[in-house]
């Protein structure tokens, strides 16, 4: 199973969808607080742990979309830790000063801004508010924090009486696809261009569906080019996460430009 998003994530976003506090809820729990465990922990050892039947481990797991226990915790224990982040020189054992990540982080993200100020057109962002007004259905999907900004950015377009579909995980967005009808458009944000190698059968399903495909990155790839419709490069800069402060930018002018062009014509 390919997740496009970390377990913990998941687990989290179960816990915090909730409405009541079943057995599931505690299993999430317990899994979250022993995370670093869940690799060499047997599915008995874990049930005992969540004092419940194994059989309620298995149904748990496959509620969050693994086929088996030892899915799950292959994909516990391949998770990246969250140094990956960040460049070497701020996670070594002697790590650059804290104040040095303050001004380098600052000054890339204002290359970035600065860059989409420069490279991103009005006329390109008027296009695809049109185009995200005519389309039939629109989809927004990304990483993990893409993902996250994706429901807001669906509030938003709610707001303006259009509906957005979006997904967390792979099942998730193949789901959102299977339903779509033709006339499609789907927005992506991938920064790095991780969505295209994460979260294949997505873009597969898309292609299938004829879907119009806009995806915001820095940096385009042949795997990217061969699958979008249109690419919209939107900075230069992502050593520290700075990225992620450009997917919102980028999202808060499409809002703006939907608003000003659609919404209120």
């Amino acid at each position: 199973m390919k997740l496009g998003n970390p377990v913990r994530s998941i687990l989290l976003r179960y816990i915090n969808n909730q409405k009541k506090q079943d057995n599931n809820y505690f299993i999430a729990q317990i899994v979250l607080d022993n995370f670093d465990e869940i690799p060499q922990l047997t599915i008995y050892q874990l049930s005992e742990k969540c004092f419940v039947s194994t059989a309620a481990i298995s149904r748990f797991i496959r509620l969050l979309g693994f086929a088996t226990y030892t899915e799950f915790k292959s994909a516990c224990e391949a998770e990246i830790g969250i140094t990956h982040d960040y460049d070497k020189k701020y996670t070594a054992t002697a790590p650059a000063p804290e104040s040095s990540f303050i001004a380098e982080f600052t000054e890339n993200l204002h290359r970035n801004l600065t860059y989409c100020q420069e490279h991103l057109s009005e006329s390109e962002l008027k296009e695809v508010a049109e185009r995200i007004h005519t389309a039939s259905d629109v989809m927004v999907f990304g990483l993990e924090f893409a993902s996250f900004m994706s429901q807001h950015f669906q509030s938003r377009m709610a707001m303006m009486d259009k509906r957005v579909h979006n997904g967390f995980t792979v099942d998730d967005q193949l789901a959102a696809i299977e339903i779509i009808q033709p006339n499609s458009l789907a927005l992506i944000f991938s920064m790095e261009g991780g969505f295209f190698y994460f979260n294949e059968k997505v873009i597969a399903a898309l292609k299938k569906k004829d879907v119009h495909i806009i995806v915001f990155t820095f940096k385009s790839s042949p795997m990217i080019e061969r699958s979008a419709d249109q690419v919209i490069l939107c900075g230069e800069r992502n050593e520290n996460t700075e990225g992620r402060l450009s997917v919102l930018y980028i999202m808060e002018l499409l809002l703006f430009y939907y608003m000003r062009t659609i919404y209120l014509a």
